[in-house]
């Protein structure tokens, strides 16, 4: 790929963020009419520093801690920022 076409590509990826590469791909194939592959795509944004960030997994909070973050809160309502 071409300078002229990484920075075509990094446009079309600026302009919407949520895209999916099949349709990355489908935008950059369209003017003018190329055919490049969803994985030549994929490899040249993957090294032109582009990622998606995926979010992490944390469990939900369980009755038991529930309690005591509360009871905690409720014991120390009354500190402030020099205790």
């Amino acid at each position: 790929m071409q300078e002229r076409d990484q920075r075509r590509l990094t446009r079309i990826i600026k302009r919407d963020t949520r895209a999916t590469l099949p349709q990355i791909a489908s935008d950059f194939n369209v003017w003018p009419p190329t055919s490049v592959t969803v994985r030549t795509i994929q490899r040249n944004i993957i090294d032109m520093g582009f990622w998606s960030p995926r979010p992490t997994r944390v469990p939900l909070l369980t009755a038991r801690y529930k309690d005591l973050h509360l009871t905690r809160a409720r014991q120390h309502r009354h500190w402030t920022v020099d205790d």
